[in-house]
């Protein structure tokens, strides 16, 4: 099997080509080959095959185009394997044409004859590469593998030169001809047509590109044209050096993985053939992200752009404002004499910029600490580029010098795999995958983190990845497994650079960010930990996010590395006291139970109110706009609860640990995280125990038991309601004990309808009494539910119609879905069919427009039913379509069962 790119698309199998049409199925068999053995989120593949605005259906279109490489192109001899997230090309390396050239051109670099390899490598090619596929991302590919594939051509021609002059000619001239303005091209013609006797036509040539230099950009030939046209004019002796050609790139990491879009993103910024202004590239990131490896592994991928020579410095003993000491080393490495470097920095800049005219060369700046240390040293002349590498964004740079902008993160789960695959072979991670993947998370994915561990377990491969694994483990969430003696790897140094940069107030802050568990922060928290104005906290979170020691997202909220988080710990325990940190901590659950309320108060206004204590002085609380700014905050923040609750219970914080817990609890309920729900509410009673309060006890046992009712967990259901109850019955809370005699009534529903029935009409009683109409709704609806169960048809519609009137009036959606739902069932038991139907989409309408996706998808299960008894199939698939789309809303896998039940009836 071969899969061939290198020309038009196509699948090579038995010997036979055959073409992959139309060019949807072919871009996508592309997109797919170009990253062959790796994962391609859908979102990228959306974008490589339709553009970026995707058409509506694009993402159902993609299925249809995969399945049919998987069928008719792919056959037996490959597979396209699902995985979250995207799709993989589960193919070896070698039957991707793309890679083979790739290995070919790499091995050659070390062969004692690089023109075989070579040569096998450029007979892949069949024409351009994707042949009549349009679109942004294959004419970035197109673009990116002609110029891979020049630089072999050249590098095929440096090597044949002297065997077979002709044919080298015969493989330029073409090249020649597409590139006028090319000058490696067209010294490399030069040179063949004179080493096979054709020097007058080798000096017509240079006079012809000369001549085209200078109408096109007004330029003369740069030294590698004008060293040829002086090897032709001395008639074959060989060529003299033009000045001193640098070579200081220092040696990369030879374990460099990943980092594929940022090379296409640096292919884009240097691809034409001689351009008019120098190229600067500024590539910041968080500290231990591999800024400079992969510039490293870049320039020397590269060096054959730059023929005039590579300069570097490494900028991070340097003044952030001072670059007096690097122009005289780099004047001298490009051939000045000590004593004819200038005293002064106007002069010497100058002079630099003066000898660096006329050349192509690639200066790489490393770790610089600011704009200003790096301007003086930016190459000026067309043809060349500087890539410089920051722990700083470097905004200012792309003002003043154009410079392309270019931030590292951390490395995607699957590059990160492959990293520790470089240090440690395939076997070991193959062999282990869970512990690898522990390593990996414990890292955080960072590249200098990762490597550090993967280069000890490198020297000690008998020991397990497990062991390793649990060692990490151990340690904890500190950075000791990642100190070194050497400065240069050991984590706490390359952090502490960031972190002594910063002003002090911002300093202050980034050592407050570790008293929050979660990687993501709203600024209002991160406020409130320090107890600061909203508008003073973005200020040193901007500081702290240009010193990429944090992200501050377009949504103003902080995402904050787990390694980060641990030295920002480690430096608070130098810095601060016990009791200024437990006074933050205090802050923050305050700022977070304030603000869950209020977002109660706004998503669920029927809900019975909390009422906490007023909060910390300093604290700030999120006001919401409408409810769904409110249900994107408890969305961002659910994840986070029960480390907040852990927090609060280490900290002695029981009271704000369960009442936050509490109000987290309706929107868990409606976006049915019934695990988690028991998890926290486990951590809620302890609090609610060891502060004796009783009521608290009650409301823990109250959300406990419905979170094992919907479990299916009717035991443990039944036991936490009646604990619930016995709770209240010393308490003066009779809308509280209602809820709970509510509550206990559906659990017993599924064994005795008429205890069931009993506690519902306890349950309406109370509400009466206590003069709370919503509950009293409430109540009647189940009661009406109940009187179903036993056969009292007349009686159960009569309440239920009650409930949804009472509903209605008190504008309470949700409740009126409910019960809406509740008049359906008994309708349809009373064989009202019609009825049923108009009951249940009504119910599903309001129960789907008030934020309640797992109520709504019961009913349109329910809608489904009654339309099939009925004998109208196709409206029963609709609404248990609609069903299965509510419940993939929340992740749900019941979705997965109703499509099944859809699938069964199509097919029985």
């Amino acid at each position: 099997m071969l899969i061939r790119l290198l020309g038009p698309v196509e699948a090579e199998r038995a010997g036979q080509a055959w073409p992959v049409r139309p060019p949807q199925v072919a871009l996508t068999l592309a997109a797919l080959a170009w990253e062959a053995g790796r994962v391609v989120p859908v979102e990228s593949l959306l974008a490589r095959v339709w553009g970026e605005a995707a058409p509506p259906g694009a993402r159902r279109t993609l299925q249809t185009v995969i399945a049919r490489i998987r069928r008719d192109v792919l056959a037996e001899s490959g597979a396209v394997v699902q995985r979250p997230g995207g799709y993989l090309l589960d193919v070896d390396e070698s039957a991707v044409d793309v890679r083979r050239f790739r290995v070919l051109a790499e091995r050659a670099a070390s062969a004692p004859d690089p023109a075989a390899p070579l040569g096998e490598a450029l007979a892949l090619w069949r024409g351009d590469p994707l042949t009549g596929l349009s679109g942004e991302w294959a004419e970035r590919v197109r673009q990116r593998l002609r110029d891979e594939r020049k630089e072999a051509l050249l590098r095929w021609a440096r090597a044949m030169t002297g065997r077979d002059a002709a044919a080298v000619v015969r493989a330029l001239a073409p090249l020649a001809e597409r590139h006028p303005l090319d000058e490696l091209v067209a010294a490399a013609l030069i040179e063949a047509l004179h080493a096979c006797g054709r020097t007058a036509e080798a000096l017509a040539h240079f006079a012809h590109v000369r001549r085209t230099l200078d109408e096109e950009l007004g330029v003369e030939p740069g030294a590698s044209l004008q060293q040829a046209h002086r090897t032709l004019l001395r008639s074959g002796t060989p060529p003299e050096p033009v000045g001193l050609v640098p070579a200081q790139l220092p040696v990369g990491s030879r374990c460099f993985v990943g980092r594929a879009a940022e090379f296409d993103r640096l292919a884009v910024i240097v691809s034409g053939e001689r351009p008019v202004t120098a190229a600067v590239c500024a590539i910041s990131g968080p500290p231990g992200v591999g800024k400079s490896s992969l510039a490293l592994r870049w320039a020397h991928l590269n060096r054959d752009r730059f023929p005039d020579g590579q300069l570097y410095a490494d900028l991070s003993g340097v003044d952030a404002d001072d670059a007096s000491v690097v122009l005289p080393r780099f004047l001298g490495a490009l051939g000045v004499p000590e004593a004819q470097v200038p005293s002064g920095s106007e002069a010497q800049i100058g002079l630099y910029r003066s000898l660096l005219a006329g050349r192509r060369v690639l200066v790489v700046l490393d770790d610089a600490r600011g704009a200003a240390q790096v301007r003086p040293l930016l190459a000026t002349a067309p043809g060349c580029l500087t890539l410089v590498t920051s722990r700083a964004e470097l905004p200012g740079l792309a003002v003043t010098a154009g410079a392309h902008l270019l931030r590292l993160d951390v490395l995607p789960g699957d590059d990160a795999y492959h990293l520790l695959v470089t240090w440690l072979g395939e076997a070991r991670p193959a062999a282990e995958p869970d512990a690898a993947a522990l390593i990996i998370r414990r890292c955080g994915r960072l590249p200098l983190a990762l490597a550090i561990v993967a280069a000890r377990l490198a020297q000690r491969p008998e020991l397990p990845l497990a062991e390793a694994a649990a060692d990490l483990e151990r340690a904890g969430a500190g950075l000791e497994p990642f100190a070194d003696d050497d400065p240069a790897v050991d984590l706490r140094e390359v952090f502490g650079r960031s972190y002594r940069d910063l002003p002090v107030a911002a300093a202050g802050l980034f050592r407050r960010l570790a008293l929050h568990p979660g990687p993501h922060l709203p600024l209002a928290a991160v406020a409130s930990l320090a107890a600061l104005p909203v508008a003073r906290a973005r200020e040193l979170a901007v500081h702290l996010d240009r010193a990429n020691l944090v992200q501050l997202c377009p949504t103003g909220r902080l995402h904050l590395h787990d390694l980060l988080r641990a030295y920002a710990a480690e430096q608070g325990r130098v810095s601060g006291g016990r009791a200024a940190r437990l006074a933050a901590t205090r802050r923050l659950l305050d700022y977070y139970l304030q603000s869950a309320c209020a977002a109660n108060s706004v998503c669920y206004p029927h809900r019975d109110d909390l009422r906490p204590e007023p909060p910390t002085r300093g604290v700030a609380v999120e006001r919401f706009a409408g409810e769904a700014e409110a249900l994107r905050w408890f969305a961002d923040e659910v994840m986070t609860l029960q480390a907040l609750l852990a927090e609060a219970t280490a900290a002695g914080l029981e009271r704000q640990a369960w009442q936050l817990a509490w109000a987290f609890m309706e929107f868990m309920q409606r976006r049915g995280l019934w695990e988690e729900i028991l998890r926290v509410q486990a951590v809620a009673l302890d609090a609610a125990r060891r502060l004796g309060d009783r009521l608290a006890e009650a409301r823990c046992h109250n959300s406990a038991a419905r979170a094992h009712h919907r479990l299916g967990q009717h035991g443990e259901a039944i036991e936490h309601f009646e604990r619930a109850a016995e709770r209240h019955r010393d308490l003066d809370e009779p809308v509280l004990h209602a809820h709970v005699l509510l509550g206990l009534s559906v659990a017993l529903s599924r064994t005795d309808t008429i205890e069931a029935l009993d506690r519902a009409l306890r349950a309406l009683a109370l509400f009466r009494s206590a003069g709370d109409a919503v509950g009293e709704a409430r109540a009647l609806n189940n009661a009406g539910w109940l009187r179903a169960e036993t056969g009292a048809y007349d009686a159960a519609l009569a309440d239920c119609r009650r409930a949804q009137r009472l509903l209605a009036g008190l504008g309470y959606a949700q409740g009126e879905g409910h019960a809406w739902d509740s008049v359906a069932h008994v309708l349809r038991l009373k064989g009202d069919h019609a009825g049923a139907v108009a009951a249940f989409e009504r119910a599903a309408e309001l129960l789907r427009g008030c934020d309640d996706p797992h109520a709504a998808a019961e009913t349109l299960v329910r809608l489904g039913e009654t339309h099939l008894g009925t004998g109208d199939v196709a409206a029963a698939h609709a609404a248990w379509k609609q069903a299965a789309d509510c419940y993939d809303a929340v992740g749900d896998a019941r979705a997965a069962d109703v499509r099944d039940r859809i699938a069964a009836h199509r097919h029985g």
